[in-house]
């Protein structure tokens, strides 16, 4: 059986991940069971972690392998952060491999469907915000302080539990979250036995 290992730089993209991607990745794939998510505490976490993990699935003898590295692209310049963690990877093994940064950071793909924030989050009214220009193009906003402003009982984790269930891959405007779906979706089926 194939196996690809998705390492995520905190807790709340886990939740989100754990939550939309078993609506979204199909059979053969089974959370847990083929592919996995693992969350690190932070960006320099992640990137320590990385070189083993490539060595580990590089080494692997039985089936094919993948890995997937996810990071906030958050201030950093997003082409030589994705350099960086190709870097990484490419200098620790050979296994198939999908780098992905996210702009510029998780909430931005809330913003991207306000819709599933309202849902989650019933005494959130999503008209006042949805139109406003500031919230147009969700990725080049400072989406987290955006959030906890209109929405201050948001926190990371929890937010991530709540939202996830009714976000909606085809409504989202976040160019962020279409492409890391797309990547995924394509990854995903190019690793299959």
């Amino acid at each position: 059986m194939a196996r690809i290992e998705i390492l995520v730089e905190e807790p709340s993209m886990k939740e989100f991940l754990g939550i939309l991607l078993p609506n979204v990745i199909q059979e053969p794939w089974v959370l847990n069971e083929n592919y996995f998510i693992r969350a690190f505490e932070g960006k320099n976490d992640l990137q320590k972690n990385i070189p083993s993990k490539v060595k580990y699935l590089s080494h692997w003898n039985h089936e094919k392998v993948g890995l997937v590295v996810m990071q906030d692209q958050d201030s950093a310049d997003c082409k030589i952060l994705k350099q960086k963690l190709v870097d990484l990877c490419e200098h620790n093994g050979n296994c198939s491999k999908l780098v992905r940064i996210v702009c510029r950071e998780l909430e931005a793909w809330y913003i991207g469907d306000f819709e599933a924030v309202h849902k989650a989050y019933n005494n959130f009214k999503h008209q006042n915000y949805s139109t406003k220009a500031k919230f147009r193009f969700p990725d080049n906003c400072n989406a987290y302080d955006e959030l906890r402003k209109i929405l201050p009982e948001f926190q990371k984790v929890g937010g991530a539990k709540k939202i996830a269930p009714f976000i909606n891959i085809d409504r989202n405007k976040s160019e962020s979250f279409q492409q890391t779906i797309s990547g995924l979706l394509k990854f995903f089926d190019s690793i299959k036995d």
